[in-house]
């Protein structure tokens, strides 16, 4: 399946901000779907191919990390990403994403992917 990365977003939040969320002092990775509507959103947020985001679009992502923003690359590691059907809410698995283990920290990370058709 062949993919680009149309946007790409940082934010370092604070502690503040994460009071009430689930890995709290985890790096977060949100992986947007491109022209995805919300009601698709929410139809397939329990089906996402985890597997394939990780092997695949993670690393590519992390790349892009390196290049566009080289500061926060710094706090970021390439590895040590797992999938959290709850990443960023601890009541249901409403914002599926991917909670980086080590190193510890406090970056939100949101890729849209677009998929292109072969």
């Amino acid at each position: 399946m062949k993919f680009t990365i149309k946007k790409l977003k940082i934010n370092h939040e604070s502690y503040s901000s994460r009071k009430g969320e689930p890995y709290k002092y985890s790096n977060k990775l949100y992986i947007w779907t491109s022209g995805e509507t919300i009601l698709e959103n929410l139809q397939n947020r329990r089906s996402r191919p985890h597997d394939f985001y990780k092997r695949e679009i993670i690393p590519v992502v992390m790349k892009q990390i390196e290049e566009q923003f080289p500061e926060e690359a710094k706090y970021l590691g390439k590895e040590n990403w797992g999938w959290r059907a709850k990443c960023g809410c601890s009541m249901c698995p409403c914002s599926p994403g991917f909670v980086q283990s080590t190193p510890k920290g406090f970056y939100t990370i949101h890729a849209e992917v677009e998929f292109i058709s072969e």
